[in-house]
């Protein structure tokens, strides 16, 4: 039942999304589903049995409780949309093309460009939040409490690179982000007002990437703490595109999808010792400390909490269990604020690449395993595995990439499998490169080397493939219809696979 009311639920809030027809419809819905509810009730009560039948131990097995349960899921998911937008501080929109000064604290970590640095502040006097796009120096930190002069805009929506529009004021009134200024005149008043545990953890953070960045050269030490953190500042616009252009952008940016391939992979390279939980636990460990280091901003919790149902998922083999943790964690973020369904990429790349991997994976193994393609793979580090999960996750997201890139990488099922190997132990040299630099450089010097050199392979594919012939195809912007309809023959091509034991079914591993 768990899964048809959280389909329910989710309809629900794509039907108002839709249609905007407000509270009034989901009371409505639940109010027919009700009525229709009690008359296939008495229609089926023909005794004092059948009425223990219905709602005794079977009840939840009833169609026609089922039909209730679905009615009021899609209620629920029209109720939660229609109050999920927060509108912004009328008192600052009335202000909006003014110039106005106000006091604000910094409560994210900046966003640090080549070109220029994001601010998101909160007004002293407001609950609306708003995004200064400000000179790169001097820097400010998570916490400053500053003072801000500057013209205020409205946020604007633009072209994406693939030629569609993409939604910006929707994408950034998801996080209550409704203004913007640009090229703000800021003025530091004080420090450390925000939480002195996330302000400790950026501190280390950034001290982390400085030290990495002193053993390592460029553009490999920022392709290092992008893989580690998340942070892709210094790797050049042409580097930036190559890794889009191989499917490959996913390893330095903050997603699920990034933490999911990684996750998984150092799960795999610690389990071909023998020892599954072993790896399930350094597995697991990876993503805390990663959560940890980043912040734990909303995204990263996101991200994370897909990532540690997806190791779960290869560690238990029981895709029925895996896929009901996946409902309720989607469930309750969506709960938590619908708007990340349409909004929000890292929670709809992550949320399809632990669906992928749960579903797909099996059968990917299980091909390779019987075909002769499998000599060419060996079981040896995981790396069959690894394969396979890999192929599944990016099997599964592809729709999603194109329409948020406009093209399809012909190449990146080749490099992802060549390149993802390489990533568990990148990050692993880099980070022992950080934690020694802390102590001594000396003794950072023989891992920064080593991580030099495993990035420098990672980039140089990378840049080698990019410029291959026909290694991408332009597809242009693709409709949701066509994604749906494409997730749809993904539906087929499930049903046709799996057998109709699937609870006996087992994920790679188990």
């Amino acid at each position: 039942m768990m899964y048809q009311f959280t389909v329910s639920f989710i309809l629900g809030i794509v039907f108002e999304f839709i249609f905007g027809m407000g509270p009034g419809s989901a009371l409505l819905v639940a109010l027919v589903s009700l009525f229709i509810f009690l008359i296939l009730f008495f229609q089926n009560e023909d005794s004092t049995e059948s009425q223990s039948r219905t709602f005794g131990t079977g009840a939840f097995q009833s169609p026609t409780l089922a039909f209730l349960i679905i009615g009021l899921a899609f209620s629920i998911g029209i109720l939660r949309m229609s109050f999920g937008y927060f509108y912004p501080d009328q008192n600052l929109y009335k202000q909006v093309g003014q110039k106005i000064s106000f006091e604000a604290t910094i409560i994210d970590e900046p966003d640090v460009r080549d070109s220029g640095a994001r601010y998101t502040v909160k007004p002293n006097n407001s609950k609306s939040l708003i995004l200064l796009i400000a000179e790169r120096f001097p820097e400010y930190k998570y916490g400053d409490q500053i003072k801000i002069s500057g013209k205020l805009d409205l946020p604007k929506n633009f072209a994406s690179d693939n030629g569609a529009e993409f939604d910006y004021i929707s994408y950034l009134a998801k996080d209550k982000i409704h203004f913007l200024i640009y090229r703000p005149q800021i003025e530091k008043l004080e420090g450390n007002n925000g939480d002195k545990i996330i302000a400790n953890l950026y501190s280390l953070k950034n001290i982390f990437i400085q030290k990495i960045s002193n053993v390592v050269p460029e553009p490999n030490s920022s392709l290092t703490a992008g893989m580690i953190f998340g942070v892709k500042q210094s790797l050049g616009e042409d580097l930036l595109n190559d890794f889009k252009k191989v499917g490959l952008i996913h390893i330095v940016v903050l997603s699920g999808y990034n933490i999911t391939i990684i996750a998984i992979g150092i799960f795999y390279l610690t389990s071909f010792l023998g020892r599954r939980k072993l790896g399930f636990i350094v597995s697991a460990v990876f993503i805390l400390l990663f959560a940890i280091m980043v912040g734990l901003g909303a995204t990263v919790i996101r991200a994370c909490i897909m990532s540690l149902i997806s190791i779960l998922a290869v560690y238990l083999g029981r895709p029925t269990d895996a896929l009901r943790f996946l409902f309720i964690a989607g469930l309750l973020m969506l709960l938590w604020n619908p708007l990340l369904l349409f909004y929000d990429p890292s929670f709809q790349l992550s949320f399809m690449a632990t669906l992928g991997l749960i579903l797909f994976s099996p059968f990917i193994i299980s091909f390779i395993s019987k075909n002769k393609i499998g000599k060419y793979i060996p079981e040896k580090f995981g790396l069959r595995e690894i394969v396979a999960s890999t192929l599944a996750v990016q099997f599964f997201v592809l729709p999603l990439l194109i329409k948020m890139s406009g093209f399809i990488s012909l190449v990146s099922f080749l490099v992802n499998p060549l390149v993802l190997p390489l990533v568990p132990w990148a990050m692993a040299f880099g980070a022992l490169t950080g934690a020694f630099g802390i102590f001594s450089q000396m003794l950072s010097w023989p891992f920064g080397v080593i991580s030099y050199f495993i990035s420098e392979i990672m980039i140089s594919i990378t840049e080698f493939s990019a410029n291959l012939p026909l290694a991408t195809f332009q597809t242009g912007s693709i409709s949701l219809w066509f994604i749906f309809v494409w997730y749809l023959g993904y539906g087929v091509l499930y049903w046709k696979l799996t057998s109709p034991h699937l609870a006996h079914a087992k994920l790679p591993l188990s």
